[in-house]
């Protein structure tokens, strides 16, 4: 009975070996390892951050550039972000990627809005003058409206009940 009660309370009570993050990033680095879900479960967690690294490259890009065609951009920068790393897991890592749940878009959409986020914000910063004068003719328009409406309710006739 003590044999047991001390492997028990060796061998349960030891916490699981938690990943650091210098041991993910050694995993991630190493050419040819092909990884599956239960030798390197944390690839799904890499490849969102790499896809979001990606994404706010890209958006710097785009911003800094003054990239204004926003389909253009949207869609390469949607290219580069849901492709470039296919090419990292399957031809550096050698992944087997159907043991995995969802790794061939896994944080496509994460990079997709931080790209995004960050090329409206280098262009609205770069743009502030046109967002002005464009402030300026929408106020404009709408309060031209609000006096339209405001003097043709004016001169209306008031009906009566008869016939």
């Amino acid at each position: 009975k003590y044999l047991a009660l001390q492997y028990l309370t060796v061998h349960h009570t030891q916490q699981p070996h938690a990943m650091t993050t210098s041991s993910v990033l050694q995993k991630a680095c190493k050419f040819g390892s092909k990884p599956d879900a239960s030798t390197f479960p944390e690839l799904l967690t890499v490849v969102t951050w790499l896809r979001i690294i990606i994404g706010a490259i890209y958006g710097v890009s785009l911003g800094i550039r003054n990239e204004n065609r926003g389909l253009v951009g949207a869609t390469l920068g949607l290219n580069v972000i849901a492709f470039a790393p296919m090419l990292y897991f399957n031809g550096y890592l050698m992944a087997y990627v159907d043991s995995y749940k969802n790794l061939r878009f896994v944080g496509v959409v994460n990079g997709l809005a931080i790209m995004l986020l960050i090329w409206i914000t280098f262009f609205t910063y770069a743009h502030s003058e046109e967002e002005m004068s464009m402030q300026k003719v929408l106020s404009d328009a709408m309060i031209s409206s609000s006096e339209a409406t405001e003097s043709s309710t004016e001169g209306a006739t008031v009906g009566t009940d008869e016939f």
